[in-house]
Order: C-alpha cells, then structure tokens, then sequence
C-alpha cells in the first residue's frame, strides 16, 4: 500500500517556495545611493539695474551647484524618488526663482497622439441575363458597385508624467527638487541646480542645509513598502564671488563636518534618515512636498536636544556652531533678540 503523501505535498510546496523567495539569490539587490554636495558654493552678484534702483538696500545673488547621486548597490528599478531640499534655517536666503523647474514627461514622440478613424461601406448588386432562342447561347453579366470611404485624421495631446517637481517651500526661505524616474533621463550622475536669492547689499556669505534622499520600494513575500535607501545631510557656506576670506570660512565649515572621519557628518545623516522616515509615514498621502519646512524646524529640534555619546561629535557640534555664527555675521542681517520680560 502506498503512503499517503498527497495531504502533505501543498505545505511542503509553500515551505520551498518561501525558502527560494528568501534566499539571497532570489531577491534583487536593494538599491543604496551616495549623495555628494559640494563643499562650498559661490554665489555671483546678478542685481538687475532696475531691481538696484527699485531697492538700494538689497542685492540678487545667484547660487550654482551640483549635486551627484551614484548607486552603491542596486539600480534605479525601484527607485520612487530622489529629493534635494536646500535651506536657510535662520531664514536670511530669500528664494526669488530657481531651476530647473517642474518637468513633465511624455512617452510619445512630439507630446502627440496620431488618432486616424477609417469608415468604408461596400454596396455591390449583380444581375446574370441569359438569352436562349439564338444559335449562341449570350450569357450577360451586371455589376454595379457603391463605395463609400471617409477617413479622420485629428491629434490628442499625450497624457503626461511628473519627472521633476520644484518649488520653494520654508516660507520662500528655501527651494527643493523632487525627481523621479524618467525614460529620457537617467537619476544616477551630477545635475545642476540654480537658485537666485534676494540678500542685503552688505552680504558678503552665509550658510545653508542640504537634505539629498531617495525612496525605493521594498517588495516582501506579500507585500511591498517604500523604504529610504540613501539620505546626506551635511551644512553648505556659501559666499560672495572674489571675497576670499568669506570663501575660506566657507570651505571651514566643510572640513570642520568631515573631520575625524566625518564623524559629524555620518552622526547628521543618521538623524536626518530617523526624521525622514517619520516625516514620510506622515505624509505619504499628501501630493508633493506640504511639511517640509516643518521637517527642518523638527530636525534642528531634534538636532540640538540629542546628547552625544563621543566627546568628539560634541566638540565638531560646537566648531560648526562657531563658523556658522561668522558666516552669520557677514550675511548683513542684523539678527534681534526679544528681551524677556
């Protein structure tokens, strides 16, 4: 008599297929990204004539930088977005205008549709005449045909897909770009970015946050979630074309972030990954970038109530603290404290 092995087959069936969805080979490598910001940008005077007459207190300076995504692992596939955030936390940067700006895709060529409508109607008779009382049999056939066609040729705009989305956001004391996954373009690589602030006359530097992220989706066993796979934070000098001093501060305040091997720097990063990951169970269900310029008050909240453990992490806090004062101090701002009563 055979065994029964029949009853025992499904749930043998669904222990292999868990354990090859599991093992290493079967799943896809998750994607890691590395953000690289410049260490310090310099910012050109571009005041128009009529804005420095309409406003001899004030000045437009314009910021050019780059920023590179590079993948440590994986690829783009499930890449949901890369979003750069830049901002002025003590609100001195006034964003005027910046590129690029919010881009759509589509995936026809020249945005157009071709919609060709081709009707044809047929009508055909046919009539046979046979004359019999002759010495030749004659033998007549009557064709008669009716052909209608008419053909509509029109254009539909192409449904179009969000690549890049931009705004200012901090109250216009910051500007972010949101990218995602393009058939024309690759996320992976260096792209400029331009923004034109509106500062005093007597600005000569100051500093600013990056925040770089991206999402990819995590697909599990029976479901999938979005998850972060790369985020950088790290504080930016940025200073007056030609003024050296301003641009040896500047530079300070980066190498003061990668010392002992950028210690602060990966500290940064880490509470920028916790916030974000709170900030975007929040607001996943809301279009675009609507909290963002909460997230920077919670991070900076977040940030400063933090004890570290390493006397180091405590002592480049407190570097950085100092150069971002100086670089304050050269903004043209005069900051004012309300006294307490």
């Amino acid at each position: 008599m055979l065994p029964k092995v029949r009853e025992f087959a499904p749930l043998a069936y669904v222990v292999i297929v868990a354990a090859s969805l599991g093992s290493p080979a079967a799943r896809a490598a998750e994607p890691r990204v590395l953000f690289d910001i410049p260490d310090k940008i310099e910012c050109r005077d571009v005041t128009p004539p009529a804005c420095a007459a309409a406003h001899p207190t004030r000045k437009v300076i314009e910021a050019k930088f780059r920023i590179s995504a590079g993948f440590l692992e994986g690829n783009e596939e499930s890449i949901v977005d890369f979003t750069y955030m830049i901002s002025s936390p003590k609100m001195r940067l006034k964003i005027l205008d910046y590129l690029p700006n919010t881009t759509l895709e589509s995936r026809f060529a020249d945005d157009r549709i071709e919609v060709a409508d081709f009707t044809e109607t047929t009508d055909t008779s046919s009539a046979e005449a046979r004359v019999a009382y002759t010495i030749f049999s004659l033998d007549a056939v009557k064709n008669h045909l009716h052909r209608k066609t008419e053909q509509n040729q029109y254009q539909k705009i192409a449904p179009k897909a969000l690549v890049l989305a931009s705004g200012t956001m901090n109250r216009g004391h910051g500007v972010f770009y949101k990218l995602r996954p393009s058939n024309d373009a690759s996320l992976e690589g260096a792209k400029e970015f331009t923004f034109l602030a509106i500062v005093p006359l007597e600005w000569r530097a100051d500093w600013c946050t990056f925040v770089c992220s991206a999402r990819a989706t995590k697909k599990g066993l029976l479901s999938s979630s979005v998850v972060s796979v790369g985020v950088t934070k790290v504080d930016v000098g940025l200073y007056l074309c030609g003024d050296q001093e301003a641009g040896d501060i500047a530079g300070r305040l980066c190498l003061l972030q990668q010392e002992n091997d950028g210690i602060l720097a990966d500290a940064s990063a880490k509470e920028a990954e916790a916030a974000l990951e709170s900030w975007n169970t929040h607001i996943d269900a809301v279009p675009g970038i609507g909290r963002v310029d909460q997230f920077f008050h919670d991070l900076a909240r977040k940030t400063a109530s933090q004890k570290a453990k390493d006397p180091r992490l405590d002592a480049a806090r407190e570097a950085v603290r100092e150069v971002e004062e100086h670089l304050g101090r050269l903004s043209g701002v005069v900051e004012f404290t309300a006294a307490r009563p």
